[in-house]
């Protein structure tokens, strides 16, 4: 009685440091087929069978599925390994003539049992069966299967590395600039997880938004047309990596309009203007408007055009009527502003000592064009010369 006692008390210690059972192997449930043609040179593929492991679980993330193929005589027995031959894959070979090929399949499941209760130890290992597909036909030629090299033992595989992720937006692309012709619109392609390369094409949409179309352009800047005039603009960004591919796209810009001034942007440049348009002399004034003695007359203008925009960079000259009554400046360029001042210095046949008139001639040109081009602007300021009063004596 004492022995049996003891015996049970060994016993029972041995199951408690023997931790959970582990997990039972996995069972093919449909036996796995070759597809393709049984012929030197053409690829076989090995379709999976179907398995399950405790109980009737079905593997899913948990399992993991390796291949070897071998090649079988004619009626389908002693099987060997062929060497290197261990995707789901497989080329058939000249040295496989006259033989049957299959694929043995090897499910395996990495299982962590609950842990030991005595030490609280986990230990997670690889529980794995092999099942042999279908077999082929027997693969044409006259020459029987030579006898092939057993491959080295498959080494057991680890856990699955994760998957990488397919490109995720956070932030999204963004289209800044004025919506007017002749503008230029910049995209930024906002930020993106997964370290993709980024694709960006540009895109007009219409006046809602809608029913956008590529543009065909791939840079990160675009110059508005004529054509975009009552239409919107954006970007699409697409995104991949190895994972995948996503797309991604920027709100729609403004209705595009025809080049106009704004609060923002109230000038342009001289060489900005076009065929139809043309510049314009303003804001003009003379000081002194009456010479009634030997000085200098300084005449400041403003240049714009017919849109309303102040001109930049544009060429002022001009020309005195008589030439010798006050020399003319050499020509001065606006600045943002479209401002300029011309100084005229009194000639040598200034005559002070009777009535008359000097009229300036002043042109306002873009550079390049010539005095006489219609896109130029000229204006006429007259300069009254008086002769000073004699001081009245008592």
């Amino acid at each position: 009685m004492r022995l049996r006692l003891i015996i049970g008390a060994i016993a029972g210690v041995a199951l408690l440091a023997a931790g959970p059972a582990a997990a039972e192997a996995p069972q093919m449930n449909t036996v796995a087929s070759i597809s393709g043609n049984a012929v030197v040179g053409e690829q076989l593929t090995a379709n999976n069978g179907t398995w399950l492991y405790d109980n009737g679980t079905s593997c899913h993330s948990e399992c993991e599925m390796t291949y070897q193929w071998q090649r079988c005589d004619a009626g389908g027995s002693s099987c060997a390994d062929i060497g290197g031959a261990t995707g789901r894959f497989y080329t058939v070979q000249g040295a496989d003539a006259g033989s049957k090929l299959r694929a043995m399949e090897t499910m395996s499941i990495y299982d962590c049992g609950a842990g030991n209760s005595q030490t609280g130890v986990v230990e997670c290992n690889w529980t794995r069966r092999s099942a042999p597909s279908g077999m082929t036909a027997v693969v044409p030629g006259s020459a029987p299967a030579g006898p092939s090299q057993p491959s080295a033992p498959t080494p057991p595989a680890g856990p699955k590395p994760q998957a990488p992720l397919a490109p995720v937006a956070t932030s999204a692309p963004t289209v800044s600039g004025l919506a007017m012709v002749e503008e230029t619109l910049t995209a930024a392609r906002g930020s993106w997880t997964g370290s993709p390369t980024l694709a960006l094409q540009w895109q007009r949409c219409d006046a809602q938004g809608q029913n956008c179309t590529d543009l065909g352009l791939s840079g990160d800047t675009y110059t508005m047309i004529a054509f975009d005039i009552g239409k919107t603009l954006r970007v699409r960004i697409t995104a991949s990596n190895g994972a995948g591919a996503r797309d991604a796209v920027s709100e729609v810009t403004p209705v595009v309009s025809e080049l106009k001034p704004t609060e923002e942007k109230p000038f342009i440049a001289a060489a900005k203007v076009v065929a139809p348009h043309r510049l314009l002399v303003d804001q003009v004034t003379a000081r002194p408007a009456k010479l009634t003695k030997r000085r200098s007359v300084t005449v400041a203008l403003r240049v714009s055009d017919d849109r309303g925009f102040r001109i930049s960079g544009a060429l002022v000259s001009a020309v005195v009527l008589p030439g010798t009554a006050l020399l003319a400046p050499v020509e001065a360029t606006t600045d943002e502003d479209g401002l300029v001042s011309l100084v005229f210095m009194p000639g040598s046949k200034l005559n002070l000592k009777k009535p008359s008139t000097v009229t300036l001639v002043v042109t306002a040109r873009r550079p390049g064009d010539k005095l006489t081009s219609p896109r130029a602007a000229v204006v006429r300021v007259k300069v009254a010369v008086r002769p000073a009063k004699p001081i009245s004596k008592r």
